[in-house]
């Protein structure tokens, strides 16, 4: 058997490119879209990789029906039988019926080809090709189709850009410049809180000039607080540990003279809601003026909608879009503000401290989401 991957624009061009090379006998083993070409993800298009199958066996004229097939039972049993001394027969039973599974085996191959060639045939009529610049850049079919109906026929990037960046004024909200603010920082393990605190922290101190102070309850995970201690250090901001709700209502007190205090909290499970009781304790302890909940884009859309409604409790006024880097798209900017209706305060991709991410700002968010540089 041949396998070959083909990329094209749509699932058409790469059938035919799979037809031409491995013959109108091919089968196609998998299909997906992928991103190709672009400058730091920047750019990028989307287009069909397809990995399709041949069967050389199939294509070999079948052995004529007089011909002798040896049959693995008769061999073995001449072997056996010559090593007493005895005899066996040809078996001519047995040669017949090997040719005749033969045979039945490369007429199930062509029928099973001919129906994924007509299953083929009938898909690109529903292919993501075929779909709006919308919802193919990752924003939910429903939300496309609905809130953003206005913008579904819009076919090119830029201006879909201008379009969207006018729709998600009211999804966004970076982060307060004026009085002390207290901001907790929450959301499921391995979502990145830790270092979009300190993101957030390098933004604050050193390019705004703000008087900041870190806090961290996250003494469960090992590392955490030597990660995000090597960072304090490294910015010249004070850190205090908390191991329970008291301490980091005292870790937050010490530091009333500061412009902005971060509160890091330890990630839990959305599924456990005793462990979300425990954590809600420690946010109200540091009395936060704004929560941050930290989205993974990475995750799958199910995933996002369970934990925006299990970390509800914690009650979150701001979404922070992270790991935009790890997705295929970028949909979740859009996807997750809406349906939420909490805004956007930021998004990141990549581990760099303090760049990679972004205040959340309708055209530089719509700009992310459509791949268009703002």
């Amino acid at each position: 058997m041949r396998i070959k991957t083909f990329q094209a624009d749509t699932m058409q061009d790469a059938l035919a490119q799979a037809r031409a090379e491995l013959g109108e006998d091919a089968v196609v083993l998998n299909s997906k879209h992928v991103k190709a070409g672009g400058v730091l993800g920047l750019g990028a298009l989307t287009r069909v990789e397809l990995m399709a199958a041949v069967d050389d066996v199939a294509d070999q004229p079948q052995t004529p029906k007089t011909e002798s097939i040896p049959h693995p039972i008769a061999v073995n049993s001449k072997a056996a039988a010559t090593a007493y001394g005895g005899t066996v027969s040809a078996q001519p039973a047995a040669i017949a019926e090997s040719e005749s599974e033969i045979r039945q085996i490369r007429s199930d191959l062509r029928n099973l080809s001919e129906v994924v060639k007509k299953l083929l045939t009938y898909q690109p009529q529903s292919t993501e090709t075929n779909q709006p610049l919308l919802v193919r850049l990752g924003v939910d079919d429903d939300i496309a189709r609905g809130e953003l109906s206005d913008l579904i026929d819009i076919d090119n990037s830029v201006e879909l850009a201008s379009a969207l960046a006018g729709k998600m004024q009211a999804f966004v909200a970076p982060p307060l410049h004026s009085g002390r603010q207290v901001i907790a920082i929450v959301g499921p393990t391995g979502v990145g809180k830790t270092t979009t605190l300190a993101k957030l922290a390098a933004k604050f101190a050193i390019e705004q000039g703000k008087k900041t102070a870190l806090v961290t309850a996250d003494t469960y995970r090992i590392g955490a607080v030597e990660q995000l201690r090597t960072y304090a250090r490294i910015m010249g901001l004070p850190l205090e540990i908390a191991l329970s709700p008291d301490e980091v209502s005292a870790g937050v007190e010490k530091h009333s003279d500061k412009d902005i205090v971060l509160i890091d909290t330890v990630g839990r499970s959305q599924r456990s809601d005793e462990h979300l009781a425990e954590l809600a304790a420690f946010i109200m302890a540091g009395a936060p003026t704004q929560t941050y909940l930290c989205v993974a884009a990475s995750q799958s859309r199910a995933v996002q909608a369970e934990v925006i409604e299990k970390f509800a409790v914690l009650s979150p006024n701001k979404i922070a879009v992270t790991k935009i880097d790890e997705s295929l798209d970028r949909g979740s900017l859009v996807n997750l503000p809406f349906r939420s209706g909490l805004p956007l305060v930021c998004s990141t991709m990549g581990q760099n401290v303090p760049h990679d991410i972004e205040f959340a700002d309708a055209g530089t968010m719509a700009g992310l989401v459509t791949e268009v540089v703002q």
